[in-house]
């Protein structure tokens, strides 16, 4: 008896600090996503191997698992046939462009397993709210990184550890882009993880130093996309504030004034002194009517809607766009601008279509648990729930951004997708579980 006893003293130990490593390396690589991916992505790893070692929950039980699992098959059918079809030439024949169509899986599938992997650590509030400050914390090199490129004239590239860390700060570019390599990932990557610095600025109600260090945050992250001249990222931000106002209240609405306000404020006398626009007038006059119908990318959908056509069903296999958009046209352009667009090229529209499908059902079915009541009405701001709110909407602007241009292809962008979607679904089954108790 004393034998079994000190067996099962150590199983649950060793579980217990199998979990808490896992579970430190999960938070420690959202931490370092944004400023070290390829740091981050291995710490990643590490908390993916522990949670299907140690997760007693069968993936094979949800229904969404078994949806990834035939898009997955759909994924690699297109590519193997249309390989096969080709004869082995990818896409057109003697192309340097061309691309082999298995190398795109690589953005999918292994996220599939990640998604599932991730909901380990994300079960409750508490963890995912946790996950959230990690990402706050790890949202100051970019703001460090930028306002010194945008300021100060700090360009790069960056690279430390013989190249396994780069922080391109781009002098060609008039725009902020900070680490990042172009600067609508940056004003992407800033405008999601600014509901979760609402919903920490909602959460502390007395005016602290903790309260005071958010309220510049906020201020540094708004700022920080209108100096990316990013429309997506104005876009996101504009989008992530809507989500988090539902339903608007009074007192937020007058404080959202006040802030936009102050922003103003401080950028006439810092305009007067040191001769800089805080407000960058040039992303304004980028939102007016005849830009946007003059953009580039509406060509790029009128002209991805017949590579379409060409192959409904099975698409063009991965890494397709580039290759045909470039051998014909003289403007480079590696994708199509819009992520469903992009997958109905590269694997068809029926996998499209179930993809799509599959993430609207995730954020309708969460929105109907986290901001509607059993009657279908609005809930209130509670102050337990506004972490939950961020998430939503932080999950909500990332996959907007990814509608109307494509960040996915950048590791961080796609990891964080998958993390965000992952919550959403735990919302949904610990929700359902409680709702049937």
């Amino acid at each position: 008896m004393l034998r079994i006893n000190l067996i099962n003293i150590f199983k649950a130990n060793t579980q217990f600090n199998s979990y808490q490593i896992g579970y430190l390396s999960f938070n420690f690589g959202i931490f370092l996503l944004f400023s070290a991916p390829l740091v981050a992505s291995f710490f990643l790893i590490v908390s993916l191997v522990f949670s299907f070692i140690i997760s007693k929950k069968n993936p094979f039980r949800d229904k969404i698992n078994i949806i990834l699992i035939l898009i997955s098959f759909f994924m690699i059918n297109s590519c193997i046939l249309f390989h096969l079809q080709t004869e082995g030439n990818y896409f057109i024949p003697n192309s340097k462009l061309s691309t082999p169509p298995l190398i795109g899986l690589i953005n999918w599938i292994p996220l599939f397993f990640s998604y599932v992997g991730f909901q380990y650590y994300l079960k409750n509030k508490n963890e995912r709210k946790t996950t959230g400050i990690c990402l706050i914390c790890g949202t100051i090199p970019i703001l460090v990184s930028g306002f010194g490129q945008y300021l100060f004239n700090w360009y790069g590239p960056l690279e430390f550890l013989n190249g396994l860390i780069i922080w391109y700060q781009r002098e060609s570019s008039n725009a902020m882009t900070g680490l990042f390599n172009n600067q609508n990932y940056a004003g992407c990557a800033l405008a999601t993880v600014f509901p979760f610095l609402y919903a920490s600025f909602l959460k502390n109600k007395k005016l602290n130093l903790k309260k005071i260090i958010n309220i510049i945050l906020i201020f540094l992250v708004i700022l920080g996309i209108l100096f990316t001249y990013s429309r997506n990222g104005l876009l996101s931000l504009s989008l992530g504030i809507f989500i988090m106002l539902i339903p608007k209240k009074s007192r937020i609405l007058i404080f959202s004034f006040f802030t936009f306000l102050f922003v103003l404020f401080v950028n006439y006398f810092i305009n007067i002194i040191f001769n800089i626009n805080l407000i960058p007038f040039k992303l304004i006059q980028r939102l007016n009517l005849e830009d946007l119908l003059n953009d580039p990318r509406i060509l790029l959908w009128k002209k991805s809607f017949n590579y379409i056509l060409e192959r409904p069903l099975l698409g063009w296999g991965g890494n397709s766009f580039s290759t045909l958009w470039n051998n014909q046209d003289v403007s480079y352009f590696g994708h199509s601008h819009s992520m469903p667009i992009e997958i109905s090229i590269q694997y068809g529209l029926l996998t499209s279509i179930l993809l799509s499908t599959l993430i609207l059902f995730i954020l309708i079915k969460s929105f109907r648990l986290i901001f509607l009541d059993a009657n279908f009405k609005l809930i209130n701001f509670q102050t337990e729930n506004f972490f939950e709110r961020g998430w939503y909407a932080a999950s909500v602007v990332i996959l907007f951004a990814n509608t109307i241009d494509i960040l996915y292809f950048d590791i961080r962008i796609s990891l964080l997708t998958w993390i965000f979607l992952a919550g959403l679904r735990n919302i949904i089954y610990y929700k359902e579980i409680d709702m049937r108790i």
